[in-house]
C-alpha cells in the first residue's frame, strides 16, 4: 500500500513540476543530509533554485517539500519527532500521508522553523507552499486518480467529454 501511495505521489507532483518546469521530484533513496541527521523521505521535491543541492550520494541541504508515507497506527510521538527533524533541516513543507486511510497531513514551516498544519480550504483543496502552482482536492489521497485525470484537472490536456 505504501509503494502504491508513493508512486501516485510522484505522479501527482511530477505532472505540475514538469508542466511548469518547477524542479525535480525524487523518489525514495535520496537521503537529505542535515548536519548530523540523515532524513529519508519517501518523496522529495527540489525547486530549480535548489537543484544544485542534489548530488549523486544525497541531497546536501533543505528540500522544498518532503513526504513520508506512513501507516495510520504510527504513534503521534513518532510523527512529532519526524516533524521536528524535518523542521530542523529547514524543509519548507512536509507531508505525512496515512497510506492505509488515504489521508494527508500537510505542514508548512513558520519563521521559527516549527510546522503549522495546513488544513484544506472550504472546498477541500490543499494549496502547496513549496510548489505555488500545486493545488488539488485532498480527497485524491483516497481516490488516487490516474495521470490523465490529473492532467485534465490542471487543464494540461483537453477533457474529451467536453469536446
Amino acid at each position: 500500500m505504501q509503494a502504491k501511495q508513493q508512486a501516485w505521489l510522484i505522479t501527482l507532483l511530477s505532472v505540475v513540476s514538469e508542466a511548469y518546469e518547477l524542479g525535480a521530484v525524487i523518489g525514495k533513496g535520496a537521503p537529505i543530509l542535515a548536519g548530523e541527521d540523515v532524513l529519508t523521505p519517501d518523496v522529495t521535491f527540489m525547486s530549480n533554485r535548489d537543484r544544485k543541492l542534489v548530488q549523486a550520494d544525497a541531497i546536501h541541504g533543505p528540500a522544498s517539500l518532503a513526504i513520508d508515507v506512513l501507516h495510520s497506527r504510527v504513534p503521534e510521538a513518532t510523527r512529532e519527532a519526524l516533524r521536528r527533524r524535518y523542521a530542523a533541516a529547514h524543509v519548507l513543507e512536509y507531508w505525512q500521508v496515512d497510506a492505509d486511510l488515504g489521508r494527508l497531513h500537510a505542514y508548512q514551516a513558520s519563521a521559527k522553523w516549527r510546522y503549522d498544519l495546513i488544513p484544506p480550504d472550504a472546498r477541500g483543496l490543499h494549496y502547496s507552499a513549496a510548489m505555488i502552482e500545486l493545488a488539488f482536492p485532498v480527497k485524491w489521497f483516497r481516490e488516487q486518480p490516474g495521470l490523465l485525470a490529473l492532467m485534465q484537472w490542471w487543464g494540461l490536456v483537453e477533457d474529451e467529454e467536453m469536446e
